[in-house]
């Protein structure tokens, strides 16, 4: 796995073994990125926003979007094997000031952005012992109920959430989130969202 562009582009970053995360693959971060960065109007790149990589693993998207001009990425995980290579991707890059590690678990983390106002996006990867189910009382369901209240976001903000294909995941979350697209590369997909009353704002 490495950094498809920006600053760090062609970097080759360390990934957890076996199946507790699932890594994403190069050909879908790429096009990941540039559908986000043409979302936010910087086509290939990225703002200078906060951002926020929950189920991290070692860090690879976080990363990536530091790399194409995020100003600030929080990295929350919980696994000692994914937060050593977490650990490591980052102090090679030389980015621990534009960094935060959380070890803990997503569903019940404290943290927030070092000016106070709120992540833009906010990626969502939960690792494969982890089902699709978002209802209220499941792990997903308590992630995506604390997107937009204890995990602040910006008013124009993005939820990006990596799944199965064959899972279809709602099309609103709580806290005002509504899809605004969903694309697939192979057994890969992602559903994007944002605030409905913002969206329609656009």
């Amino acid at each position: 796995m490495r950094v498809i562009a920006g600053e760090f582009r062609g970097r080759n970053l360390t990934t957890p073994e076996g199946l507790a995360t699932r890594p994403i693959l190069d050909r879908v971060k790429g096009a990941l990125f540039d559908w986000l960065g043409a979302r936010m109007a910087l086509p290939g790149s990225l703002p200078a926003v906060n951002v926020c990589d929950l189920f991290c693993g070692g860090g690879s998207q976080g990363i990536e979007a530091v790399s194409r001009g995020a100003a600030f990425a929080a990295f929350v995980e919980s696994q000692p094997d994914a937060l050593k290579c977490l650990r490591m991707n980052i102090a090679t890059l030389k980015i621990e000031r534009r960094c935060q590690i959380v070890c803990r678990p997503a569903e019940s983390a404290v943290f927030k952005t070092p000016d106070d106002r709120g992540f833009s996006v906010v990626f969502v990867d939960h690792p494969y012992r982890l089902s699709e189910d978002l209802s209220p009382g499941s792990i997903m369901g308590r992630v995506a109920a604390r997107i937009g209240r204890e995990i602040a976001t910006e008013p124009d903000a993005f939820i990006v959430w990596r799944h199965d294909e064959r899972c279809k995941l709602p099309a609103t979350l709580p806290n005002g989130w509504a899809t605004i697209d969903r694309r697939t590369w192979g057994s890969n997909a992602i559903t994007m969202y944002t605030q409905q009353d913002n969206e329609a704002a656009r």
